[in-house]
């Protein structure tokens, strides 16, 4: 295998992210949102009242969440920078363990920024008040967009805390860890 070429940029996030972690980190916001979906269909819910309050919800939670990550990242980076975590970080194990922390921040702004996009464009179509002949063709999967990004968003934090809470765990050694 070859060496990366740069550890900087989107390039070497996704690299280290990949489209396994991707995939996994996937799952529950899919089924929530399949759910959610065939629910609202099978209940005959407004799905564009529905959507029009996603959204809202979505708007309303997603910046904080956005900025929530970014002090956790500042954190992170004491821990990182710091000196109990600078033998750990110069063994191979360790060196994965930043670039996973780094690309898993990174990953989570950029889905997060992603989402707040959407939701600021779905928003703004929705109070538009086009009329179209079969609205639900497009509001359904918008909804399962709109719906898939906010779950996904969310959680992607959980493995957000555990990375935190490996960090935490590296203060207990006075050495790098042989395992």
């Amino acid at each position: 295998m070859s060496k990366p070429t740069s550890f900087f940029g989107w390039k070497s996030v996704f690299r280290n992210y990949g489209w396994k972690n991707f995939f996994v980190d996937s799952i529950l916001p899919m089924l929530i949102s399949t759910l959610l979906c065939i629910v609202m269909y099978w209940k005959g819910a407004d799905i564009f009242m529905q959507l029009k309050h996603l959204v809202g919800v979505g708007l309303s939670i997603v910046p904080a969440m956005v900025a929530l990550i970014l002090t956790a990242y500042t954190i992170m980076l004491t821990f990182i920078f710091g000196d109990k975590f600078a033998s750990i970080k110069n063994t191979e194990e360790g060196n994965k363990l930043v670039q996973d922390l780094n690309s898993s921040f990174a990953a989570c702004l950029f889905v997060s920024t992603i989402s707040i996009i959407t939701m600021i464009i779905v928003s703004n179509i929705a109070n538009m008040k086009i009329a179209i002949e079969c609205p639900n063709i497009i509001n359904y999967p918008v909804y399962f967009l709109v719906c898939y990004l906010l779950v996904y968003s969310v959680s992607i934090l959980i493995g957000i805390v555990v990375d935190i809470f490996n960090s935490g765990q590296t203060t207990l050694f006075d050495d790098a860890p042989n395992a």
